[in-house]
C-alpha cells in the first residue's frame, strides 16, 4: 500500500490524506506500482467518457472533456516533460539543451508538440465516443495508460542520469526486481483487457515499447541520459504510439 500511495502522489494530483504516507516509501522503491496507477487513471477516464456520452453530449465535447480530465488528474506532469524535451532540442550543445529543459518558460517547439499531442488524443477519444464503444474504450484507455507508465520505469532504470542530483539520478531501488515487476504488471493488465475485437492491444504494446526504446537511444545521444522530463516525454510518446496502433484497427 505504501508503494501504491507514493506512486499515486507522484503521478497524479489526487489529494490523499497524510496518514497514508506513514510507511514512508520513497518513489524509487514505488516504481513497481506505476502501471497500477496508470490503470486507475485510465479507468477514471473511461467512467467519465461513459457518463458524459450517456447524457447525449456531442462526441467532440466528450473527447475534449476526457482529454482535459486526464491533464487535470496528472497535473500535465508528462506533457510538461514532452514540451521541455522538444524545446531542449533547439540547444546547440549538451549543456545548452539541458539548460533549456530546466527553463520554466515554454517555447514554440514545445507548444507545437503539445498541440499535436492533444489533437491526436482528442481524435482517439472522439473515435471511441462516436458512437460509444464502451468495451474498446475501456481496453484502450486503461491499457495505454498502464503500459506507458510501466515503460517509464525501464527508461529510468537503464539510462544514466543526465543531471547529477536531479530526480532521475535516484536509481530505482532493487532495479531488476522493481522494473521486472512493473513491466510484468503492465503487460498483465494489457492481457487482461484482451476482449473480442481488442487484439490490437498487443500491437499497441509492441509499438509503444519500440518507440520508447528508440527514444531512449535518442535521449542518450541528445541529452546524455535520462531526466524527469525525458521520462515524462517517454510516457506521452508511448501512449500516443499505443493510440496510433489502435486507430488503425478501430472502424
Amino acid at each position: 500500500m505504501g508503494g501504491l500511495v507514493t506512486s499515486l502522489a507522484f503521478l497524479t494530483r489526487v489529494p490523499l490524506p497524510s496518514f497514508l504516507f506513514s510507511d514512508g516509501v520513497s518513489t524509487d522503491r514505488a516504481v513497481w506500482a506505476f502501471p497500477v496507477v496508470g490503470a486507475l487513471i485510465g479507468l477514471a477516464l473511461w467512467v467519465l467518457l461513459s457518463l458524459i456520452s450517456g447524457f447525449g453530449f456531442h462526441p467532440l465535447v466528450v473527447a475534449v472533456a476526457v482529454v482535459a480530465a486526464g491533464l487535470l488528474i496528472t497535473g500535465a506532469l508528462h506533457e510538461d516533460g514532452l514540451a521541455d524535451v522538444v524545446d531542449g532540442l533547439g540547444g546547440g550543445d549538451l549543456a545548452r539543451r539541458l539548460e533549456i529543459m530546466k527553463d520554466s518558460r515554454l517555447g514554440a517547439f514545445g507548444v507545437l508538440a503539445l498541440v499535436l499531442m492533444v489533437v491526436l488524443k482528442v481524435g482517439v477519444v472522439y473515435t471511441l465516443a462516436d458512437p460509444l464503444k464502451p468495451g474498446l474504450a475501456l481496453a484502450l484507455l486503461v491499457g495505454a495508460a498502464a503500459w506507458s507508465r510501466a515503460l517509464i520505469t525501464a527508461i529510468w532504470a537503464t539510462l544514466p542520469p543526465a543531471i547529477p542530483g536531479g530526480l532521475a539520478s535516484v536509481r530505482p531501488h532493487v532495479q531488476q526486481a522493481a522494473i521486472a515487476l512493473a513491466i510484468a504488471l503492465g503487460l498483465l493488465l494489457v492481457l487482461l483487457l484482451l476482449l473480442p475485437g481488442t487484439g490490437f492491444l498487443l500491437g499497441g504494446a509492441v509499438l509503444a515499447a519500440m518507440v520508447v526504446g528508440l527514444f531512449a537511444l535518442f535521449a542518450r545521444w541528445q541529452f546524455g541520459g535520462v531526466t524527469g522530463d525525458v521520462c515524462g516525454a517517454a510516457q506521452v510518446l508511448a501512449e500516443l504510439a499505443f493510440f496510433a496502433a489502435a486507430l488503425a484497427h478501430i472502424s
